[in-house]
């Protein structure tokens, strides 16, 4: 006989899969609940503003996205009764979403932290190489040769990578100035009247005081909706993901110490060497596990401790006699 298999944890039942299924697939649900709100109420009936499924869609798309012009509305008491429970579930759907999100900043934050921890370490071994050349120790190639790489794959990056806010900025001022141009076109308003409605649209304000007329611009309306609304999350994503970036590389003190024979030498002090506590205070400063303040008040509680001033703690020290 067939031996039975391994015993493992028990397999989740059906609605929790569901859950997992939805939760990890949450654009598709929330296009699925999008079409099918659309199609239950351009079917309802005594609704003049949603007589064609481009008019339903439109007022979907604006409703979601929570721009709300208010220029299209339900008249009926079936509609707005349908129209409070597509919002209700709309809200918590798009609470959701912004789980996710934020969930994706956080992620960006812990490679931020763990981006400035490799650099500490890489600068590290660079002060450690160059400290061995100075100190006429034999430096091994590959020790030098990883040195070096480290070096210029640092300042190739550098060079490389463009400012998240600047590309941010970019990529937002694209999409205004197509808003204003395309509903220029099918719209008849000027260029300004177009950044203005893209503007106001994009960050779901919705003054309502612009807004398309025709089948083809509540058409485009309801697709830049949609688009310009997520453009504006990843741009505030790309700017608080540089800020991000900024306060931790800045909190980690990455370049605040540099490892060299002069500062080993000045942690030496008046007894002209280092010790290994010297050397762990040099190694913790390097990689930006600690700032000078940090080992300056254990010092001075020491000393405060250090009854008879003679660099030690014996027990008469720590019962003050």
């Amino acid at each position: 006989p067939r031996p039975a298999p391994p015993a493992g944890e028990p397999r989740p039942g059906l609605i929790k899969r569901f859950k997992n299924f939805c939760f990890n697939n949450m654009a598709l649900v929330f296009l699925a609940y999008v079409c099918a709100a659309a199609v239950a109420l351009e079917h309802m009936n005594d609704e003049p503003d949603f007589g064609t499924f481009i008019d339903t869609m439109y007022f979907i798309a604006i409703t979601v996205t929570t721009v709300g012009y208010g220029d299209m509305s339900p008249k009926s008491d079936a509609g707005k009764i349908f129209v409070m429970v597509f919002i209700i579930v709309g809200v918590a759907l798009a609470g959701v979403m912004m789980t996710k999100i934020t969930d994706w900043m956080l992620e960006k934050q812990k490679n931020a932290v763990k981006r400035s921890e490799e650099k500490a370490k890489e600068m590290m071994q660079q002060d450690l190489a160059k400290l061995k050349q100075n100190l006429g120790a034999r430096v091994s190639e590959a020790e030098l040769a990883r040195s070096t790489s480290s070096k210029k794959e640092a300042e190739g990056k550098s060079k490389v990578e463009a400012n998240p806010i600047a590309s941010a900025l970019v990529v937002i001022s694209i999409v205004v100035t197509l808003g204003a141009v395309v509903m220029g076109q099918l719209e008849g308003i000027s260029f300004l009247d177009g950044c203005y409605w893209s503007i106001v649209t994009s960050t779901t304000v919705g003054y309502g005081d612009v807004t398309p007329k025709s089948a083809d611009g509540r058409i485009f309306a309801s697709f830049y909706a949609f688009i310009t609304v997520g453009i504006m999350g990843w741009a505030v994503g790309q700017i608080a993901s540089s800020a991000i970036s900024t306060s931790v590389e800045a909190a980690s003190h990455v370049e605040a110490f540099k490892l060299t024979p002069e500062s080993l030498v000045q942690m030496g002090g008046e007894k002209g060497y280092v010790d290994q506590y010297d050397f762990a205070v040099a190694m913790m400063l390097a990689m930006g596990k600690a700032t000078q303040e940090d080992f300056d008040l254990v010092a001075n509680r020491f000393n405060e401790l250090d009854v008879n001033h003679d660099k030690t703690l014996d027990a008469k020290d720590l019962l003050g006699q």
